[in-house]
């Protein structure tokens, strides 16, 4: 099974090259959060790729505000 980090730049590298933007990532004792804005004009073999990398997550979700949309996703660390 891959690591944690392993899994994490697995997932940066998919969401970068569905969406065009950089993922942010912020680490926490507990698990990483993994975060990736979503541009206006993603087209529909693009939320696939997006769909197809949240999947790889423990946990994961979408925000919408006025500013635009981003995509959350999250690892649990190993024990």
């Amino acid at each position: 099974m891959p690591t944690t980090e392993t899994q994490t730049a697995a997932i940066v590298g998919m969401l970068t090259a569905a969406t065009g933007t950089e993922p942010t990532v912020d680490r926490t004792p507990d698990c990483i959060r993994i975060e990736a804005p979503l541009p206006d004009d993603l087209g529909a073999a693009q939320r696939q790729a997006v769909l197809l990398a949240l999947a790889e997550c423990d946990r994961y979700g979408h925000i919408r505000t006025a500013d635009g949309a981003t995509v959350w996703a999250e690892l649990d660390k190993e024990e």
